[in-house]
């Protein structure tokens, strides 16, 4: 196991995130910058990122663990709002961020972090297998969490966007063209996909300096003064994890899937908790900070977790 690879994703996220926190403060980033920066992750960038997860595959594994694996996901991206909503109730949070805080416990950073994590740990044929995931998660995050993020809001306006209009995004018809696209077999010339590769690839970095950028509009106590992302934190990345492993020993009997299913859980928080925060016009300063903080917390949380379950 590659700890170190994964120590270096940690240390690149906060390199870059502190990129954008200081681009801020010497105005080259401002907010209205940031919500167009959101604007453009969300209706370019992530898409390309989402198909290609399945362009980049030469070769495309067949048979009953493919299936399986989107099973897995499907039914993991169906219960973790289950618990996610527990876990709210259990830590009695602020009502108007509950919605907040139900998608920042549910949707982790499958797509920077889980990568290249799943590679250091089952090597690179596993990767598609985390195409998947990504694939089920932004199927998720672009219906289900949208209704999520808005629980709890008591304003008008923003009940108002939830209707089938705002389910339908570029994020969510790209993920059900790369099922299309798996199911059918369909390949594109290779210009086509590298394009669509190199335009994916500027999704995390940006991401990462919007995430920065925001937590420059606060101050220090701001930013590590809410005492309600603390427990929030600790239960996520370690507690829940250590708990809900036995369980999934059970249910899934291969290990490869299991394994595999275990590490994406235990990803952080989300960049996309920032986007979904910054569009939506929710709590975008405690959706910063609570990924700054997982983050940082699963530098030792995801290293200590594999060593003891796996």
């Amino acid at each position: 196991m590659e700890i170190s690879v994964i120590l270096s994703q940690m240390i690149q996220l906060f390199l870059i995130l502190s990129l954008g926190y200081f681009l801020f403060k010497i105005d080259l980033f401002n907010k209205d910058m940031n919500r167009r920066i959101t604007r453009l992750l969300l209706d370019v960038t992530l898409p390309a990122t989402i198909l290609n997860s399945v362009l980049s595959q030469t070769q495309r594994p067949s048979g009953n663990s493919v299936w399986m694996a989107f099973l897995i996901a499907g039914i993991m991206y169906l219960v973790l709002p289950v618990i996610s909503y527990l876990l709210v109730k259990i830590l009695h949070l602020p009502k108007e961020d509950q919605g907040m805080y139900l998608f920042m416990s549910t949707y982790g950073n499958v797509g920077f972090m889980g990568f290249p994590v799943i590679q250091a740990v089952f090597g690179a044929d596993s990767v598609f297998y985390t195409a998947i995931f990504n694939i089920i998660f932004n199927m998720s995050c672009f219906s289900l969490g949208i209704i999520m993020i808005h629980y709890g809001s008591s304003e008008k306006s923003e009940k108002i966007t939830l209707n089938w209009r705002a389910l339908i995004s570029p994020s969510t018809i790209s993920s059900l063209a790369a099922v299309l696209i798996y199911v059918l077999d369909i390949h594109f010339p290779e210009i086509i996909c590298s394009t669509v590769k190199s335009i994916g690839n500027v999704t995390t970095p940006l991401a990462m300096m919007l995430i920065g950028s925001t937590l420059a509009t606060m101050n220090l106590r701001e930013i590590f003064g809410d005492w309600h992302v603390y427990p929030f934190a600790v239960i996520r990345q370690f507690l829940l994890p250590l708990l809900l492993w036995p369980l999934l020993e059970k249910l899934i009997a291969d290990p490869w899937l299991l394994g595999i299913t275990f590490v994406l859980f235990i990803m952080p928080s989300a960049n996309t908790c920032v986007l979904f925060a910054t569009k939506y016009h929710r709590n975008e300063q405690l959706a910063a900070k609570t990924v700054f903080i997982t983050t940082f917390l699963s530098m030792v949380t995801v290293p200590l977790l594999l060593f003891l379950c796996m």
